[in-house]
């Protein structure tokens, strides 16, 4: 029994035929009947019955159980080779999504310069929903990420470091630049240009647009928070932004007046069966210092 009986295992129990799955791993039928074999040794049960009639396979109450954790244990060697990996170059790989990068990074890779760590740190920017996703499969070592809550997740241990409000940003030229403060229900009728389905901003503006009943008209989404505020600084529509983020001089920013309203939260998040190295924990004590 090898890590690839349970490979071929996986794909015996979503293909049902043995010829596809030796196709696509490019080894003969025996080769993939003889790990099922080992398998069902090792298990001393039946994982698949043929159904004649049919001509196809059907994986037995057996199979199905060891298809569960079959998931968990690929999922967990695919976690353990990306951080073997990240381990063996000594780099120290870092999630980081725009809108903390552009707000908190440049104060921590000061200190991460001054204590000669800056050339360890291999960033990869992400909407917060992209992060943890790469978090949890072992391709990202820590990461900072944003959440409309206090973060909660059972495989990463977070601390917060930060909160903000969100806002709505117009254009110096818009009707609504001098009111200061807005409902959100008074926008329901205006375009609004924010970020994608990956950002913590969207999951804000989805409870709001829930809150008041109706779905904003979002006619733009960007990655990046500066092009957002350059189209709201040219009138283009609405923006929706962390406080944290909002840097243009030539945009409003007006108060939600909405209560309850999410908020901004931004934590350091690593997997919780991940071992910091010195070198990580130290980048994981200056993160949280300095933001």
């Amino acid at each position: 029994m090898n890590i690839k009986d349970f490979e071929y295992f996986q794909a015996m129990v979503k293909e049902r035929n043995f010829s596809r799955v030796a196709t696509a791993f490019n080894v003969s039928q025996p080769t993939i009947s003889t790990a099922i074999k080992r398998l069902e040794t090792e298990f001393q049960t039946q994982l698949f019955v043929r159904d004649a009639s049919q001509h196809k396979l059907t994986t037995t109450m057996s199979g199905q159980q060891l298809a569960e954790h079959t998931d968990i244990i690929l999922d967990q060697v695919n976690v353990a080779q990306n951080e073997i990996r990240n381990i063996n170059t000594g780099k120290i790989i870092l999630g980081l999504p725009p809108v903390i990068s552009q707000s908190y990074f440049p104060k921590i890779a000061a200190e991460l310069s001054k204590q000669n760590l800056l050339t360890q740190i291999v960033p990869v920017e992400h909407g917060s929903a992209e992060l943890l996703k790469l978090l949890l499969n072992g391709t990202l070592d820590m990461a900072l990420v944003g959440s409309v809550e206090p973060f909660d997740a059972a495989r990463l241990f977070s601390q917060n470091f930060a909160k903000t409000k969100f806002h709505i940003i117009v254009s110096k030229k818009s009707e609504l630049a001098h009111q200061g403060k807005v409902w959100f229900r008074d926008l329901k009728n205006r375009d609004f240009i924010t970020f994608g389905s990956s950002f913590v901003h969207a999951e804000a503006l989805k409870q709001l647009s829930h809150a008041n009943h109706f779905r904003p008209q979002i006619i733009y989404k960007s990655n990046d928070p500066q092009v957002i505020q350059g189209m709201v600084e040219k009138n283009v529509g609405l923006g929706f932004l962390a406080e944290s983020a909002i840097n243009n001089p030539n945009v409003v920013t007006l108060e939600l007046l909405d209560d309850p309203q999410p908020e901004f939260y931004m934590s350091l998040a690593y997997r919780t069966n991940h071992l910091l190295s010195p070198v990580q924990q130290k980048v994981a004590n200056i993160c949280l210092q300095i933001s």
